[in-house]
C-alpha cells in the first residue's frame, strides 16, 4: 500500500476503501469496518463514555445491538478511523431506503476534535449516502453540544425537529384507575410478532421521518438482552391490536440503579381519542413498577402535542432535549 502523502488533507486509493489525511505529524485511516474491529470499537466507545462527553452515541452494548440489526451491514455504512493501529473515531450510517434517509452517528475521541477528523468522517459518510441512493442525511445531536452543531451546520446541515427526553419518578405518581373498557389489554405472547409490526406501523405512519418495521427487525429486537414478549402490552378490539406500549429496563450497576423505558408507544390512527394511549401507558409503567424500577424515560417528539399532553398527564417532565439536523444529498459536496 502506498504510503500517506502529508502534503495533501485527504488522498484516496484503489476502490476508496482506505483515506489518508495529516494530523499533527502522524496520519490517520479512514476505512471500512472488519468483523475483527469489533472488541477494539466497543473498547473505544466504552473510554469516550467514561469522559463523559455530551453526545448522542451509543453504549458499547447499544452499539453491539446497532451492528447486528437486519439489512444493516456493518463492513459497508461503518467507517472506522484509525491511527497507529488505535481506533479514534467511527461513523455509522445507517441507510433506510424506503424512506430515503441515513442516519448519521458519529463519535471521536476529544483528542481529535479540533482536527480536521470529524469533518473527514462525516464527508466519507455523505458520500456513501449518495452512492446509496439516498435523499437525505439525518444527524441527532444534544441540545448542550455546541461544537457538533457549529460543525454539522458548516457541513450544510440545518436544524430540523427538536426531541425531548422525559422523566417520571414512579415512587411520586400517581396513575389512574380505569373502569371497564371496550377494549382487551394484555402482554405480548409468542407467535404476535407480526401483529406488532402491524400496529406500530400503522400508529407511526404519519410519523416525521418513520422508517416501517418489518417482523424481521421486531423479531430481532425482541431477541436482544433485557427484552422479551411479555415487556408489550397490547390493546385489543375483539382480536385486532389497536395500540400498544413497549418498556425495557436499562440495567444499572445493581438492581436499585436501574432505569425503566417507554421504548415505543402508539394508537391506531382510527382509534386515538378513546383513551387507548393512556390505558396502555398505565399498564407499561404498572409493569415497570412491578419489576422494582422506580425512574422512567422516553423521548418524544416536541412537535407531538397530543403524546406530550398524554405523558404529562401522569406526571413526566422534561429532562433534556437534543436535535434532529438534516441534509439534502441531492447535490454533490
Amino acid at each position: 500500500m502506498p504510503e500517506p502523502c502529508i502534503g495533501m488533507d485527504i488522498i484516496r486509493y484503489g476502490d476508496g476503501d482506505i483515506s489518508f489525511s495529516k494530523m499533527s505529524d502522524l496520519a490517520y485511516i479512514i476505512r471500512n469496518y472488519r468483523l475483527e474491529d469489533l472488541n477494539k470499537l466497543l473498547q473505544f466507545v466504552a473510554e469516550v463514555e467514561t469522559l463523559g462527553e455530551a453526545c448522542i452515541c451509543a453504549t458499547p452494548q447499544d452499539l453491539l445491538e446497532s451492528l447486528g440489526l437486519p439489512n444493516h451491514s456493518p463492513e459497508d455504512n461503518l467507517f472506522i478511523a484509525e491511527r497507529a493501529g488505535k481506533i479514534i473515531g467511527y461513523l455509522d450510517v445507517m441507510p433506510e431506503l424506503n424512506i430515503g434517509r441515513a442516519v448519521l452517528s458519529c463519535l471521536v475521541h476529544p483528542e481529535h476534535h479540533r482536527s480536521d477528523l470529524p469533518e473527514s468522517l462525516i464527508e466519507r459518510a455523505l458520500n456513501h449516502a449518495k452512492e446509496l441512493k439516498l435523499n437525505v442525511g439525518h444527524v441527532n445531536i444534544p441540545q448542550e453540544n455546541r461544537r457538533a452543531k457549529r460543525l454539522f451546520s458548516k457541513l450544510g446541515f440545518s436544524f430540523v425537529r427538536r426531541f425531548l427526553e422525559l422523566r417520571l419518578d414512579l415512587s411520586k405518581a400517581h396513575l389512574p384507575k380505569f373502569s371497564k373498557t371496550t377494549f382487551q389489554l394484555r402482554r405480548l405472547r409468542k407467535g404476535e410478532e407480526e401483529k406488532l409490526t402491524q400496529i406500530q406501523n400503522r400508529s407511526f405512519v404519519d410519523t416525521w421521518s418513520y422508517s416501517p418495521n418489518t417482523s424481521e427487525d421486531i423479531i430481532y429486537r425482541l431477541g436482544l438482552p433485557h427484552c422479551s414478549v411479555q415487556d408489550i402490552i397490547l390493546a385489543f378490539e375483539v382480536d385486532k391490536p389497536i395500540g400498544y406500549c413497549w418498556t425495557k429496563i436499562n440495567p444499572g450497576e445493581d438492581k436499585a440503579n436501574s432505569e425503566g423505558r417507554i421504548y415505543m408507544l402508539g394508537v391506531d390512527p382510527d382509534h386515538r381519542g378513546k383513551g387507548v394511549g393512556m390505558h396502555v401507558l398505565v399498564a407499561g409503567l404498572s409493569l415497570l413498577k412491578g419489576k422494582g424500577i422506580r425512574i422512567v424515560q422516553l423521548t418524544v417528539d416536541s412537535a407531538n402535542k397530543a403524546a406530550r399532553a398524554l405523558y404529562s398527564t401522569v406526571g413526566f417532565e422534561v429532562w433534556k432535549s437534543s436535535l434532529w439536523y438534516e441534509k439534502a444529498l441531492a447535490n454533490p459536496l
